[in-house]
C-alpha cells in the first residue's frame, strides 16, 4: 500500500486560507483549491491568531511548526538582541551562546549547553543572519531625512529630470585580489599582505540616464608611465600625493562643468555630500550646487 503524500503547507497560505474563509469563500471551495481535508481546514481556522501573527513576524515560509525545547530561553534571547541592535552594538555567536547560558542559568534549566545546533536552528527560528557593519546608517537623524524629503520638490521645481544630476567618489583599489579561492582538497591556503595602492573615481550622472559626465580620476603620479604616447584619455585625469579629492581639484571640476553647461545654455542642479573637499565652492552660473544633510548619505545614496 503506497504511503499517503502528506501535503505541507506554509504559514502564508495558512494565512491565504484564512483571509478566503474571512471574505466569506465556502470551505468546499477552499478546500478544493488548496487540497485541503476538512480536519486540516479546521485546525488551520482555530490557529488562525497564532498564524497571522507569526506572518508579521516575516515567518511566512515556515511550513512546520515544530515544538521548541528552550522557548523560554529563546524568548529571552530574543528580547536581549532587540535591545542591543537598537544600541547598534555588534554582536557574534559566542557572545550570544555565552548570554544564552546565562539566560538558562538565571531560569533554572540546568541541562541546556547552547551547542551549535540549537544555534543554528535558533537563527534560522528567527530568521537571524551574520553581516558586515556597513557604513553609519544607524547614526542618521530619520527627522531630518523626512523634513529634506518634503522639501526636496520646492528646491526641483526650476529643473527638468534630466537636468538634475548626482555626483560621489569611490575609492578603486586596483592591486587588490580576491580573499577566496578555489584549492586542492586538504591544501593549506595562505593569504598575502592586500595592495593600499588606489585611485579615486568620481562618478556624476544625471537622473534619466542620459547623460554621464566623463569620469574624473584621481591617481598619485602626475604622469603615469602608462599613459606614455597616449595623446587622449576618457576620463579627466588629475593628480596628488594621496590620490584623494582635494577642494582644488573639485573646485576646477565644477567650473569645467559649469562652462560646458554655459555652452549648450543648460541649467542644471549637481546633488552630492558635504565633505570638507566639497566646501570651496566657485561662483557658478550654470551649475547649482545642493549638499546632502549632514551624516545622511547612507540613507538617502
Amino acid at each position: 500500500m503506497p504511503k499517503r503524500k502528506i501535503n505541507v503547507i506554509s504559514l502564508s497560505d495558512k494565512l491565504k486560507i484564512i483571509n478566503e474563509f474571512e471574505r466569506g469563500k465556502s470551505r468546499k471551495e477552499i478546500a478544493s483549491e488548496f487540497n485541503l481535508p476538512e480536519s486540516t481546514f479546521y485546525k488551520i481556522l482555530k490557529e488562525k491568531d497564532s498564524i497571522k501573527s507569526r506572518c508579521a513576524e516575516g515567518h511566512g515560509n515556515i511550513k512546520r511548526n515544530r515544538k521548541i525545547e528552550f522557548s523560554d530561553v529563546e524568548n529571552c534571547l530574543l528580547e536581549w538582541i532587540k535591545e542591543i541592535r537598537d544600541k547598534n552594538i555588534p554582536m557574534d555567536g559566542p557572545l550570544l551562546k555565552e548570554k544564552a547560558r546565562d539566560f538558562a542559568t538565571k531560569i533554572g534549566i540546568q541541562d541546556f549547553s547552547a551547542s551549535n545546533g540549537w544555534f543554528e536552528g535558533f537563527k534560522r527560528r528567527h530568521d537571524i543572519v551574520f553581516k558586515t557593519l556597513s557604513g553609519e546608517s544607524k547614526s542618521v537623524d530619520v527627522r531630518v531625512c523626512n523634513q529634506w524629503t518634503k522639501d526636496l520638490p520646492n528646491l526641483l521645481t526650476e529643473y527638468d529630470p534630466e537636468d538634475i544630476y548626482n555626483a560621489d567618489e569611490t575609492g578603486l583599489f586596483f592591486k587588490c585580489l580576491p580573499n577566496k579561492t578555489f584549492a586542492f582538497q586538504g591544501e593549506k591556503c595562505h593569504g598575502g599582505k592586500q595592495s593600499k595602492e588606489r585611485i579615486t573615481i568620481l562618478q556624476c550622472a544625471n537622473m534619466t540616464g542620459t547623460n554621464k559626465l566623463p569620469l574624473l580620476v584621481i591617481g598619485k603620479s602626475k604622469r603615469p608611465r602608462c599613459f606614455k604616447g597616449v595623446k587622449t584619455l576618457p576620463v579627466d585625469y588629475e593628480s596628488n600625493s594621496k590620490a584623494w579629492m582635494t577642494r582644488g581639484i573639485f573646485k576646477g571640476w565644477l567650473q569645467k562643468i559649469d562652462k560646458n553647461m554655459k555652452t549648450k545654455k543648460k541649467k542644471i542642479v549637481i546633488f552630492m555630500d558635504n565633505c570638507t573637499a566639497h566646501t570651496d565652492l566657485p561662483t557658478l552660473a550654470n551649475v547649482n550646487v545642493i549638499f546632502l544633510p549632514a551624516n545622511t548619505t547612507s540613507h538617502f545614496c
